[in-house]
């Protein structure tokens, strides 16, 4: 089959649908410009945990599909001042106290452009702040961000640009809370699959999910192990190190399943989340810390970067089906 896209319904919502011999794809623009569905077709294989219904969906948006964070994470007591102002966000976390994973991921995005062409299939959104006026009580800036999904042979290309539509700077962080089935198919066992990260840093956390300071430096292959049981649970910070590991991917290896997922992210990115549940698994790429802007600790070291007025960002990421 040649490359395709094709409008249709998923979740009582407008879906996209898009996909050529090797992949196929569901985006809901309508649900956060969320990616809900990426399928290897000639493995048969759903890489993402995808909603059954959309009651199931409502109980935990974030636990589906491929979320967009801004900002990535918690925000210790949902606040943090910046030169002087202060951006307070909801608290959506109440046993924690804190706020979690911004204000992207559920709202409603607009379609720019949907093309098929001989580079392969070309899928553009865009969140604009302005359509969102009650917003500007948490984060009193103009600004969008717009997501360009780009599918070749085995390959999805995600772009996300953040622009900074008014005249004062803002300080950003961004990220992907992506939730992969794993196991990939049910009747592999814990024992059949990997994850690799590029990483030998792991940050201490308190008893509110939130980085102390301190952190751990470790051998890779410390934390290269095999997932073995479905006891063994994850919700770690981790730093990436582009001396040691110049490709910044984690790699979801499924022996049995006969498939591998190579996510790979650009330099901005120089954190993983690592969190998991039963028959799931979320690698999240972040550019900032979790609560980066309250730590007393460097910003070349905590992610936090500033967007001047006029400036675009541009953050890459890829997914790589391969067959092994």
């Amino acid at each position: 089959m040649k490359d395709y896209i094709k409008d249709s319904k998923f979740l009582n919502e407008h879906a996209i649908e898009f996909g050529n011999e090797r992949i196929e794809a569901i985006l809901i623009p309508a649900l956060g410009s969320n990616l809900l569905s990426l399928k290897s077709k000639k493995k048969g294989i759903e890489l993402l945990r995808t909603p059954k219904t959309l009651a199931d969906y409502n109980k935990a948006p974030i636990l589906y599909g491929m979320p967009i964070l801004f900002p990535p994470n918690r925000i210790e007591d949902g606040i943090f001042t910046y030169k002087e102002t202060t951006y307070t966000f909801p608290i959506n976390e109440g046993e924690k106290h804190n706020h979690i994973h911004g204000f992207l991921h559920d709202k409603p995005w607009k379609v720019l452009r949907k093309e098929v062409s001989e580079e392969g299939i070309f899928i553009i959104t865009e969140f604009l702040s302005s359509d969102f006026p009650f917003l500007y009580k948490y984060f009193p800036r103009d600004f969008k961000v717009n997501m360009t999904y780009s599918l070749l042979e085995e390959a999805l290309d995600i772009k996300m640009e953040i622009h900074n539509l008014g005249r004062e700077s803002f300080p950003w962080g961004a990220g992907y809370h992506t939730i992969f089935n794993f196991p990939l198919v049910p009747e592999s066992n814990y024992s059949d699959c990997q994850i690799d990260l590029p990483v030998n840093t792991q940050w201490e956390l308190n008893e509110r999910s939130l980085p102390t300071g301190k952190f751990t430096r470790m051998d890779m292959g410390e934390i290269q192990k095999r997932l073995v049981g479905e006891g063994r649970k994850y919700d770690n910070i981790f730093s990436h190190d582009a001396e040691i590991k110049p490709i910044n991917e984690a790699i979801l290896t499924d022996s049995k399943a006969g498939m591998q997922v190579r996510y790979q992210a650009d330099q901005h990115f120089k954190y993983w989340v690592l969190f998991n549940k039963a028959g799931f698994l979320c690698p999240e790429p972040y550019t900032w810390l979790t609560n980066a802007p309250n730590l007393d600790i460097p910003t070349e070291i905590t992610g936090v970067q500033e967007l001047q007025p006029g400036e675009t960002i541009q953050l890459n990421t890829k997914l790589l089906l391969k067959e092994i």
